[in-house]
C-alpha cells in the first residue's frame, strides 16, 4: 500500500473521449484500514468504485452503510453476515460472486479462510478521486478509533463461543482466532 499524506494518486488512468480506463486495477495504491486496504478506483458521475482486500483472521461486525453496493469478489472466499429475521445470518461468499447490497441495511464481513479476499465493490454516489481518498482516509481514523475504544476486528478479540468464531470453525475447518 502506498500513502503519502492522505494524497494517493491513480495509476493508469487514461481519458478516452468523454470516458475513462483505468489500467491494471489490481496495481493501484490505497488506505491501509483495520477492515483491509481501501483501494479507490473510479469515480462516476452517479457511481463511485473501490476494491477491498481483506487479510485472513479480519472480523467486521456488521452495520448499516447510507448507499448501496453491488459486491464482486475479485478473489478468495469471505464470510458475508447480515440480518434476517432479526437473526443475525452469515454465508460464504466466493471468488466470482456478485451480490446487491441496500443502503442502510446492517452488513459486516469475517475472513476466516487462510488467504485474502479481494472485493470489487460498486456504489451509489458521485465522488470525485480526491473526496473518495480523504473518505478513506477518514475511515481509517475512525476504524482505529473504535479499536481504541474495544471495537473488535479480528477473530482473536471474540470469545471462543462467537457465533463468527463457531461459523468460522464450521466452514474453514480451524478456528482463525487461534492464530
Amino acid at each position: 500500500m502506498s500513502e503519502t499524506n492522505g494524497a494517493i494518486a491513480p495509476k493508469g488512468l487514461e481519458p478516452i473521449g468523454e470516458c475513462t480506463v483505468l489500467r491494471q486495477i489490481n496495481d493501484q495504491p490505497g488506505v491501509a484500514t483495520l477492515e483491509g486496504d481501501l483501494i479507490p478506483l473510479l469515480p462516476g458521475d452517479e457511481l463511485k468504485s473501490h476494491m477491498i482486500v481483506m487479510y485472513p483472521g479480519q472480523y467486521c461486525d456488521a452495520h448499516p452503510h447510507p448507499t448501496e453496493s453491488i459486491i464482486y469478489t475479485v478473489s478468495g472466499r469471505w464470510v458475508f453476515s447480515t440480518t434476517e429475521d432479526d437473526e443475525q445470518v452469515r454465508t460464504v461468499i466466493g471468488e466470482g460472486d456478485l451480490f446487491h447490497m441496500k443502503g442502510g441495511v446492517p452488513t459486516g464481513f469475517e475472513v476466516p479462510f487462510e488467504e485474502p479476499a479481494v472485493i470489487l465493490i460498486v456504489k451509489s454516489g458521485a465522488l470525485s478521486y480526491d473526496e473518495m481518498i480523504d473518505g478513506m482516509v477518514e475511515a481509517k481514523e475512525i476504524l482505529e478509533a473504535q479499536a481504541s475504544e474495544g471495537e473488535p476486528f479480528t477473530y482473536a478479540e471474540l470469545d471462543e463461543d462467537h457465533p463468527a468464531r463457531v461459523f468460522a470453525r464450521e466452514v474453514a475447518g480451524r478456528d482463525p482466532g487461534d492464530g
